[in-house]
């Protein structure tokens, strides 16, 4: 019995990593404008290993200017600052189109 058990947990382990390494599908648009309507191309794309959907925008004077939404590798969470521009960076894989503008 402990046998069938080992190997049920280790199925189970398994496919819940595999689970995590799943496409998930994120909204695609190189350029979004400040009233968050994808002004070229807008389409989808699916995380592929350790992908993970991102959303950037980017401030003057606290002011949005535009973003960009897609599918991306090495994906930090940040904000950078640089005199009046402010960049924000948001990664997610949570839930599909998380990067929602």
């Amino acid at each position: 019995a402990w046998s069938e058990m080992g190997v049920s947990l280790l199925l189970l382990g398994l496919s819940l990593l595999l689970g995590f390494l799943q496409a998930l599908p994120c909204f695609q648009c190189p350029r979004v404008n400040a009233s968050g309507v994808c002004e070229t191309g807008e389409s989808v794309c699916e995380t592929q290993g350790s992908q993970r959907c991102f959303l950037r925008k980017v401030y003057e004077d606290d002011r949005l200017l535009y973003g960009y939404q897609g599918c991306g590798d090495l994906c930090l969470s940040m904000s950078f600052f640089r005199q009046s521009v402010q960049v924000d960076f948001v990664c997610c894989n949570d839930t599909p189109f998380c990067n929602r503008f």
